[in-house]
């Protein structure tokens, strides 16, 4: 069989068995990969193959980046970015220019950080009052774990004085009892879940946005994480693949508010197609690290899921075929996960159950970790960014063991990286992948973790992740090799074109 594109007088690299050897030629046939090797692979040209020269450009497998808030990324986009914002009247300035885009209906912020405002602390309901108005708004903190409600919205979510903190989050007060607007954690869906969904337009529109942000990042396969589920996430996923404009492959997380509807229907992970597979059941075991909701062994902190809920979870997921990716920022939680995997009934098939984010993770977690066949789905900024700011507030015992991906490779633990956009404004995987190298891994190690490993997590490690024969041709450009320059120099790398089954998704 003739190929159908060939890529020679390159740099080549598949990430497989071959590891960083270069090769110069690629052949995709199907949009599989064909062949990579030297120039043999000419002799598959045909009447009708594409030969594209490289001119000496470096040819990567796609990012697969294992965890980002696909639809939440985008649904936000259409309101107004916080990130940066230096002080609140800064914020009221860029929340007031969201709502006069929108004549009517609840006004959404994002990305704020309070060490990055002149006051040091998260604004309060009668500041977001005094730029919108008499409208609802939420405006979200960075890292997602917690959100401010102007007055509306804390009416509409029946918010009083006299609320009770939810299980798993708490409500913010005034000293006179009154709710400032802070809401942390499971108390962040008091509101929202009166807040009335975007049309499945918008909701497309902003799946679009950020696919094309991943896609021009080199990213080419994304496990679209989820807060809690709703149907049209999964509608405008499977609409934009039927329309032929689902560029990047997604592996679609599911709330653990669908399990029963999940395991009445018979749906396993892994279920769909090429472009749109049903991945894990997403849930909550405690809080995050920027908030100190973190649930630590031996410490009082918040359940979002306690873990009997969890064990319930898992107990009933696994039969069911379908894996479990538990967000578990403490020791505590990512024990109370593990505990609930060793006791669950066999499913029919090592289900590769994940840790999201897992950071705070000594070494007995570690060995149990690669006991049990689990991975751990990380971002490597973190190991710089956030490790020693939040090892500051832990005990100096676990304080070593934050963000600990080389010792979890070391064990045995399958490692998978990941950017959590939004939690980061930019996907870009290349300061992740420098961040690595800096922290102890090797080069291949580090680009493993956010191609191959990936895949391993959504059970498609035969399909993609590497540029080997019969893998999904999911590949990046580069005009100059960033494995030939210096990791200092990655943050700045760029591909100049991304391709899915051989076809072009992004063109610089």
């Amino acid at each position: 069989m003739k190929a159908d594109l060939i890529l020679h007088g390159g740099r080549i690299y598949t990430l497989g068995r071959a590891g960083l050897r270069a090769f110069s030629h690629l052949a995709v046939t199907g949009g599989l990969v064909a062949g990579v090797g030297g120039e043999e692979l000419l002799g598959l040209k045909g009447q009708h193959t594409r030969v594209v020269r490289l001119a000496g450009a470096a040819v990567l497998p796609g990012f697969n980046d294992a965890h980002a808030h696909v639809v939440y990324h985008g649904l936000t986009s259409f309101g107004a970015d916080l990130t940066g914002s230096r002080s609140i009247a800064e914020l009221q300035r860029r929340l007031r220019a969201a709502a006069g885009r929108t004549p009517s209906g609840w006004v959404l912020g994002r990305g704020y950080w309070e060490e990055e405002l002149a006051e040091k602390r998260a604004p309060h309901r009668t500041e977001l009052d005094a730029a919108v108005g008499g409208r609802p708004a939420l405006v979200d903190h960075r890292g997602g774990h917690s959100r401010v409600a102007s007055s509306a919205a804390l009416a509409a979510g029946g918010i009083t004085a006299a609320t009770p903190d939810p299980p798993g989050g708490s409500i913010g007060h005034d000293p006179d009892g009154t709710p400032s607007g802070l809401l942390l954690e499971a108390a962040m869906r008091l509101p929202a879940d009166h807040q009335p969904p975007p049309p499945l337009a918008q909701r497309k529109l902003g799946v679009r946005r950020c696919l094309r942000l991943l896609s021009s990042r080199g990213i080419t396969s994304v496990g679209a994480a989820v807060n809690r589920g709703f149907a049209d996430d999964l509608r405008a996923y499977q609409e934009l693949a039927d329309e032929g404009r689902l560029e990047v492959r997604v592996n679609e997380f599911l709330s653990w508010e669908l399990l029963p509807s999940l395991r009445d229907l018979g749906v396993a992970t892994g279920s769909g197609s090429a472009r749109l597979r049903m991945g894990p059941v997403k849930v909550f075991v405690d809080g995050g690290a920027s908030g100190a909701t973190a649930r630590l062994r031996g410490q009082d902190g918040p359940w979002r899921t306690t873990p009997e809920e969890l064990r319930e979870i898992v107990r009933a997921a696994q039969p069911a075929g379908l894996q479990v990716a538990a967000h578990a920022i403490g020791d505590a939680a990512i024990e109370a996960l593990l505990l609930a995997v060793e006791a669950a009934p066999a499913g029919p098939r090592p289900l590769r159950h994940r840790v999201e984010h897992c950071t705070v993770c000594p070494p007995d977690l570690q060995r149990r970790l690669a006991r049990a066949g689990m991975a751990a789905v990380m971002q490597p900024l973190f190991a710089t960014l956030g490790r020693r700011r939040f090892g500051e507030q832990l005990p100096a015992a676990l304080a070593a063991h934050v963000a600990p991906q080389r010792d979890l490779l070391r064990e045995g633990v399958r490692v998978a990286f990941s950017s959590d956009l939004p939690v980061v404004k930019d996907p870009n995987p290349w300061p992740g992948l420098a961040a690595a190298v800096g922290d102890g891994l090797t080069a291949l190690q580090a680009l493993r973790a956010y191609t191959a490993a990936g895949a391993w997590t959504s059970f498609e490690e035969n399909l993609k992740g590497t540029l080997e024969p019969g893998r999904h041709a999911d590949l990046q450009v580069y005009v100059k090799d960033p494995l030939q320059a210096r990791p200092e120099t990655w943050a700045e790398v760029r591909p100049s074109l991304v391709a899915v089954a051989g076809d072009p998704v992004f063109r610089r």
